[in-house]
């Protein structure tokens, strides 16, 4: 920083203090700390909800799940079937350069060499600029599809920082901006002046890292932090009782599953998948885990995620025919449990771990810190893990290529190694065609086939808890976990 840029701090500094003026600053608790600042390299929940106040994405999903304009000003599809997207002009981003469709087209190109978010671009054939506010995206399956895929918060759109004295390395056109990403447990934003619809009435946003559900409801309580995500059914009582506080818990895109590593013994055994969704009581966790406010799953998509197959038949709990299995196979049956640093994740385990004694299959919890955890299960060094899916785009697509189709097996999201000729048919199928009847029949087609073959066992819908101070007003709820903050307005 050189000597102007220090007077001018310090001058607003001692301005401040001497006028009074305090920042309006507002702490929100996340549950695991955020992995990096880029958007496009992660798509876990933390990461997610701390880059969604620095990026815009071009487009949105509103509270019906229709598609809206962000970043966008309009689009159209053309007599090719190509999307044509208009964007909106005099956004700037937090160097002070503006929008252009140079940026949006390198932006939204540097997701294919990018693992975890290539399916989400694989789509496109190609990217062409019309002028300095148009670009036409060349697709090779269903519009509509690209459209959902471009609201995922990881194809957020960003630019280099040209800036060689900052350590940032990628800057956004969201209502705040880093000023730092700590080592430990916080990451600080501030407040972008010039943000296209109008500074944040607040000043700084500082996200800290709380893992223990319980600390983060006492922090809340005790006025350490504005607002906790990830409050969990325990604490959601106490909000009845406590004035100062406030809660909003409403159904989200995701699923709480088992996902079943097919390739390694010895549950590449179809059979043995079977007993273990046979033994699995999917009451007894929402009851543990839920307080019983959680719904119970017959499908990795939600009740409102497009392809949505409400004909899939729960499968009752049959401890008898789950120990038949296991005593016909012959052999001990020992498996190891993944599961990342979450007190919800941990109960789970323990419940399935006492399921699954039940009909002799002898289960060991393993613990991981969430990089560990995804990393080695990307490698397909586990048995089985309990995961978390957001169908985040609304589109059945997002919601099981990732998970199932056999060109997204490790790091891409298809951690149970599963293979199968017919599903990768059906998906890739729905991807290609406009009969939008065909794409719900499709996908509607592989929730049977996964019913049966049991790679993932869905087990919850997950709801959002959020725990808030009163003084807080116009906090934007999101199913995906993504919440917006910058409309958010403290009260004295």
């Amino acid at each position: 920083m050189n000597k102007k840029k220090i007077l001018i701090v310090l001058f607003l500094v001692f301005f401040n203090i001497a006028f009074g003026i305090e920042q309006r600053e507002i702490k929100v608790a996340l549950g695991y700390k955020g992995r990096s600042s880029d958007p496009q390299k992660h798509t876990d929940s933390s990461t997610l909800a701390i880059t969604k106040q620095i990026y815009n994405n071009l487009f949105y999903l509103d509270k019906n799940t229709k598609i809206q304009p962000e970043l966008a000003e309009s689009y159209s599809i053309d007599n090719n079937n190509n999307l044509v997207i208009k964007l909106k002009k005099g956004v700037l981003f937090h160097d002070g350069s503006e929008l252009n469709a140079d940026v949006v087209i390198k932006s939204l190109k540097r997701n294919l060499s990018i693992p975890v978010t290539k399916v989400l671009v694989e789509p496109i054939e190609n990217i062409e600029k019309i002028d300095n506010y148009t670009v036409l995206i060349k697709q090779k399956f269903n519009p509509q599809l690209v459209l959902h895929n471009l609201t995922h918060s990881s194809l957020a759109i960003i630019k280099e920082n040209n800036n060689k004295e900052s350590e940032i390395k990628y800057i956004g056109t969201g209502a705040f901006k880093l000023e730092s990403w700590g080592i430990g447990e916080k990451v600080v934003l501030s407040a972008f002046d010039n943000y296209y619809k109008g500074r944040p009435k607040i000043d700084k946003v500082t996200f800290v890292t709380i893992p223990e559900t319980s600390n983060r409801y006492i922090a809340l309580e005790t006025e350490e932090i504005d607002i906790a995500y990830d409050i969990s059914a325990i604490d959601v009582k106490n909000f009845h009782e406590e004035n100062k506080l406030k809660l909003i818990s409403k159904s989200s895109y995701g699923t709480d599953f088992l996902s079943i590593n097919t390739s390694k013994a010895p549950l590449n055994n179809k059979k043995l998948r079977k007993a273990i969704q046979y033994a699995i009581d999917k009451d007894a966790i929402n009851e543990i885990v839920f307080e019983g406010t959680s719904q119970i799953a017959n499908s990795i998509l939600t009740p409102s995620t497009f392809g949505y197959n409400k004909n899939i038949k729960r499968v009752n709990m049959n401890i008898e025919k789950g120990k038949e299995i296991v005593k016909a196979y012959g052999k001990p049956v020992k498996i190891d449990l993944w599961i990342y640093e979450d007190p919800s994740k941990y109960q789970m385990a323990q419940v399935i771990q006492a399921n699954l004694k039940e009909i002799g299959i002898e289960v060991t919890i393993q613990t991981l810190e969430l990089s560990s955890f995804l990393q080695f299960s990307a490698n397909g060094q586990h048995n089985a893990l309990i995961g978390l899916w957001y169908a985040s785009t609304g589109d059945a697509d997002y919601g099981m290529y990732p998970l199932l189709h056999s060109s997204s097996k490790g790091a891409v999201g298809n951690r149970s190694f599963y293979s199968n000729k017919v599903v990768d048919n059906l998906l890739d199928e729905a991807r290609k065609t406009k009969d939008i009847n065909k794409r719900k029949d499709n996908y509607k087609k592989v929730q049977e086939i996964i019913e049966e073959d049991n790679p993932i066992i869905p087990i919850v819908y997950k709801m959002y808890n959020v725990g808030l101070n009163n003084k807080i007003e116009g906090f934007e709820f999101n199913p995906n976990g993504n919440h917006k903050l910058e409309n958010i307005i403290i009260k004295n």
